[in-house]
């Protein structure tokens, strides 16, 4: 048996501990890192985290039977990406979380070395999983396989790959398919890298999503936008088709593309005859510094709404030494307003809401804020320790809004060689004419800011010392501060 190093962060990690099954695993060495885990200052209280180990992208979000589920990327054993499985989550309102166990685990020749990312779609008795098995032959060539599974409500039967490998022209950078049904027909766009190294999504198409051919590629402006495209995503919304896309690989630019890897949107016209698509410039989804991989889904009620990995590839966080890493944002509802993707956090939220406190209180370490400032400059630290030495600042100087954790506590940094010396920092800025409303959601370990009702989202983890639940403020205007109850206190596990 593998022993693995718990509690020594991620740089220690062997190929064959990172590859090691769960299920191979001892029950004590389970128990261990539990304990480890249970014992972290930094445990979220109504955000969807790990039980152990390490969460990344959002998969198979959709509302099915009455209830919304949602898969998440997971390596059970640690803060490190390993074997992947889906670990499955359910909720009836999207604030309140239940924790379902694994939803597909990497048992076949086809995912051996990893379910990795993908999407769901409702059929009449049935939910239809498609997702990326990653295979590696023992000289450690990759193989993608494009998978389907199907689930009733109690078991998982798997078929055979739909797509085998990379089709010609294209590297074995194949990944993360996204469903969608449309005129009767089934579609997949898909994440790719063409040969020459440059970023591409694919679209698939069938009948019946059981027999799926390659349509074409997606013909964009973005011939040459990064080395690889992940996580793609389709949709219409208010008139507009919109395509996100995770492009990695994109230098920094000023004040934007800060995070070693982006995630953004493209608004315009697709003609699915020939998939061209008219697009605006790219933008992205999130100002602050821990956004990826987002994926949307229909709600309910017909909304669009949106879950991201609340964190990044190629970083290291401060829980790393603790068994875990991770969590997923709030859930937002998107809609186009102004030629711009606007997003609002989900309306389920304010049932979260206990008692309500003045600004110059103790704000507890999970709160939502609202502000609507007075006009021009203003300083708000969030967060704020006893000793008034560690806070996370918003800073507003007429032209540029300031997201700052430099002084928040311990950081997350990058974890990767060779970038330009404008990736990474601790201060993210995004400009804005204006700050008409502020609405802030803390947790334990992270903070999300909505800015102007849904114009700008920053988010970010931070993990600052014990006790930093004060809040200062300099500056006119209005504010509301509500301390926020966790699901668990009110009965559920998120």
């Amino acid at each position: 048996m593998t022993t693995l190093p718990l509690a020594q962060g991620t740089q220690v990690w062997s190929r064959e501990q990172r590859y090691t099954a769960l299920e191979q695993v001892p029950a004590a060495t389970l128990g261990e890192l539990r304990a480890l885990v249970a014992a972290s200052p930094w445990r979220q209280g109504y955000h969807i985290q790990p039980p152990t180990g390490l969460l990344n992208d959002p998969n198979g979000f959709c509302f099915w039977r009455g209830q919304y589920h949602l898969f998440y990327q997971w390596f059970p054993l640690g803060p490190v990406h390993g074997l992947k499985y889906w670990r499955h989550t359910v909720s009836a309102d999207l604030v309140t979380w239940q924790d379902a166990g694994i939803g597909i685990a990497p048992d076949s020749m086809y995912d051996s070395h990893g379910a990795y990312s993908g999407s769901t779609w409702p059929l009449e008795d049935e939910l239809l999983l498609v997702y990326t098995g990653n295979h590696r032959s023992p000289d450690w060539q990759r193989m993608p396989y494009q998978l389907a599974a199907h689930w009733d409500g109690q078991r998982l039967r798997k078929d055979a790959p739909f797509l085998s490998g990379p089709p010609a022209g294209y590297t074995e950078h194949v990944r993360d398919p996204k469903i969608w049904e449309e005129g009767g027909e089934f579609f997949i766009i898909l994440g790719a890298q063409r040969e020459d190294e440059t970023g591409a999504a694919l679209i698939l198409r069938s009948p019946d999503a059981q027999r799926w051919t390659l349509d074409g590629e997606l013909h964009t402006r973005l011939n040459d936008f990064g080395y690889m495209w992940e996580c793609p995503d389709y949709f219409a919304l208010d008139g507009m088709d919109v395509v996100l896309l995770c492009p990695q690989g994109l230098p920094s630019e000023g004040e934007a593309r800060r995070n070693i890897y982006q995630s953004g949107y493209l608004l315009g016209q697709l003609d699915k005859t020939n998939w061209h698509f008219e697009h605006g410039e790219f933008a992205e989804l999130d100002g602050g510094f821990d956004f990826y991989a987002p994926q949307t889904t229909l709600g309910e009620h017909g909304e669009r709404i949106l879950v991201g990995w609340m964190g990044l590839p190629d970083m290291t966080y401060p829980t790393d030494t603790h068994g875990w890493a991770h969590c997923l944002t709030l859930p937002r509802v998107l809609s186009v307003e102004g030629g711009r993707l606007r997003q609002r956090p989900v309306p389920a939220l304010e049932c979260l809401r206990g008692a309500e406190v003045g600004l110059g209180g103790d704000a507890g370490e999970r709160f939502e804020l609202r502000l609507q400032p007075d006009a021009g400059p203003f300083v708000l630290d969030l967060r704020v320790s006893e000793d008034g030495a560690h806070f996370t600042r918003l800073s507003f100087d007429g032209e540029w809004l300031s997201f700052d954790r430099s002084q928040s506590g311990e950081l997350p940094e990058l974890d990767k060689p060779g970038l330009d010396a404008g990736k990474g920092g601790q201060v993210r800025r995004i400009p804005v004419s204006a700050v008409r409303e502020l609405r802030a959601f803390s947790d334990t370990s992270s903070l999300e800011i909505f800015v102007n009702d849904g114009e700008a989202v920053l988010s970010g983890r931070i993990f600052p010392p014990p006790h930093s639940t004060g809040l200062r403020w300099s500056g006119g205007g209005t504010a509301q501060l509500w301390r926020l109850n966790t699901p668990a206190e009110m009965g559920g596990n998120t």
